[in-house]
């Protein structure tokens, strides 16, 4: 009848059976005494970040994550959440449904497992296709090339490289690698080349690319945030310029949902760890800090009589 959430219900039963009567009314008639409340100025530092050019593009989780690295504000996504709806700054999006089969293939280290695959890129009057190699772990792309064919010879040059850039040429056993049944990847060539390098071929279900999730997720995010930008490169070259200069950004600066909003290149070099027990610190610290402040202003208002 009342519209009262069963939590806070709870709550004040367990203070009135502490406390009685005035355990109620310290906490429901005095203002200002939510110890844990969002002080004036980290709110403002939310504000001010949402509203400037150098968070504009990111979402609350991650400007979240943003302003905890940056030193500027340490609170959790849903506090971002909350400032950004009072102030009527959330972006709607139209997001497609999503499938329950994501395509996630375990991986408890950075090069056990890796994702290869093809996509069709528009430029001038040609036909060219970007071939990535990305680690399964981290989701850092190990490699990329745009190459004017897609033939076993481009995949072959492709994961070679990837192999070297990872300093596994060398290695007796390779990566586990993932892709789709195209010719290029069944090929007898590219196979000895897997076999070369002791690497497994895993390939997925025929009409099923869930199963190679990760890598069409990095495929549709290059083309969205990137490609389509541009109504076609006039030529290769161009388009190799700019999707270079992606790659170099979404390994080394952009915060992945994925793996917990670190960077690609974080996760795979392992600095990612220090980085979230520094979060983790500083959330701790900023918790207590909140509390100290509220509690003291508490301490300062004078009680409202019953």
């Amino acid at each position: 009848m009342i519209q009262l959430n069963p939590d806070r219900y709870y709550r004040w039963r367990k203070r009135y059976a502490n406390e009685g009567l005035q355990g109620l009314e310290d906490r429901t008639s005095t203002p200002g005494t939510v110890v844990h409340k969002l002080l004036p100025e980290e709110r403002e530092a939310i504000l001010e970040a949402a509203r400037s050019g150098k968070y504009a593009d990111l979402r609350h989780r991650k400007l979240a994550y943003a302003l905890q690295d940056d030193g500027v504000v340490f609170v959790s996504p849903s506090t971002v959440y909350r400032v950004l709806k009072a102030e009527d700054l959330i972006h709607q999006w139209e997001l497609p449904n999503a499938d329950k089969n994501d395509g996630k293939v375990p991986a408890d280290r950075p090069n056990e497992i890796w994702h290869t695959d093809i996509t069709y890129i528009p430029t001038g009057a040609s036909h060219t296709y970007l071939i990535s190699v990305l680690d399964g772990y981290s989701r850092y792309i190990v490699h990329h090339e745009l190459c004017p064919s897609m033939t076993a010879w481009d995949v072959e040059r492709v994961v070679a490289q990837a192999l070297q850039n990872a300093g596994l040429e060398e290695a007796t056993i390779g990566p586990i690698l993932v892709s789709d049944n195209g010719v290029q990847l069944t090929a007898k060539r590219f196979q000895a080349l897997l076999h070369r390098y002791g690497i497994e071929h895993r390939r997925i279900a025929v009409g099923h690319p869930e199963s190679n999730g990760k890598i069409e997720v990095f495929h549709k995010t290059i083309k969205y945030e990137r490609i389509y930008v541009h109504d076609r490169y006039d030529n290769i070259h161009e388009a190799q310029r700019d999707i270079d200069q992606f790659v170099e950004y979404y390994n080394t600066k952009r915060l992945h949902q994925g793996i917990d909003f670190v960077t690609p290149k974080q996760r795979y070099t392992g600095e990612d760890r220090a980085i979230l027990e520094e979060r983790k610190r500083n959330h701790q610290a900023a918790v207590a800090r909140r509390k100290q402040r509220n509690s003291q202003r508490v301490a300062r208002t004078p009680a409202i009589a019953a």
